[in-house]
């Protein structure tokens, strides 16, 4: 098979990445790959390893395997979600849709199942690397102005940052595009078909194919989200479940009892 050839945008420089991964020639061809992608490659054999690697050199980017030695790469996902806002991929042998959800609910932001084609690989990762390239280059100042609120909730859309009752809290790159879709729109209901669609185009991919899967993820993204932002379901302050259809920005009054609640 011929190389493939690095992106003209690459820049060894300014990205980082992990492999963990315990089959040394399946580790080899990621690493290969990740190099004529522009990034400086590090490798761990067990979860245990990659961690306290991704600790130690804060990378842009982890790729891990599902199955792992020792810990298995779902608690290494959660563990890595303890300190790093790193983008988190995961590789597997199961295509179970059951797999697929705990390595969301874990912290991945994408879950790819093997065999899989290397470029298709490839242009996942591109996807990504995009939206960090043009994440990195924001402007860390944004005025007030900019700022959306609902309740206790405040969101920056330029930095990315979020506060509950003055508290930072840190979401995923899926959870601020769900959070931040529902605060501009307040009023309007979305499906998980749309937000599944949204998500999708965030990370520069194409297609309007929506699948059970991809609908999967995004309740398993808000479920997250509410845990984060301490929203019951039952009793939503933020995020409401539109029964039958999808989801929406909660009342206003609901959110101002949560900010009653939180100053008290």
């Amino acid at each position: 098979m011929r190389p493939i050839a690095a992106h003209p945008l690459s820049d060894p420089h300014a990205r980082s990445a992990i492999v963990i991964d315990h089959d040394p020639d399946h580790a080899l061809a990621l690493v290969t790959s990740l190099r004529q992608q522009g990034f400086t490659v590090r490798e761990a054999s067990d979860g245990f390893t990659g961690v306290a690697l991704t600790q130690r050199h804060q990378p842009d980017l982890v790729v891990l395997s599902l199955e792992l030695p020792g810990i298995d790469g779902f608690e290494t996902t959660r563990r890595l979600r303890a300190f790093s806002d790193a983008f988190v991929m995961m590789l597997s042998d199961d295509d179970s849709e059951s797999a697929a959800v705990e390595a969301f609910r874990a912290g991945s932001d994408d879950y790819i199942v093997k065999p899989y084609g290397p470029y298709a690989l490839r242009a996942r990762i591109d996807a990504i690397m995009r939206r960090s390239r043009v994440l990195q280059t924001a402007a860390p100042v944004v005025a007030e102005s900019d700022m959306l609120t609902h309740g206790s909730v405040r969101l920056w859309p330029g930095s990315r940052r979020v506060e509950v009752a003055g508290r930072d809290v840190e979401l995923t790159r899926s959870e601020f595009d769900l959070l931040h879709t529902f605060m501009r729109a307040r009023d309007q209901v979305f499906s998980k078909s749309s937000l599944a669609l949204m998500l999708r185009e965030s990370n520069g991919l194409s297609g309007a194919h929506i699948t059970a899967h991809d609908r999967h993820a995004v309740e398993v993204h808000i479920m997250n989200l509410r845990r984060k932002l301490a929203d019951d379901p039952r009793a939503p302050q933020c995020v409401e479940t539109v029964r039958g259809f999808g989801y929406r920005l909660a009342p206003i009054a609901a959110a101002t009892r949560l900010l009653e609640a939180a100053a008290g």
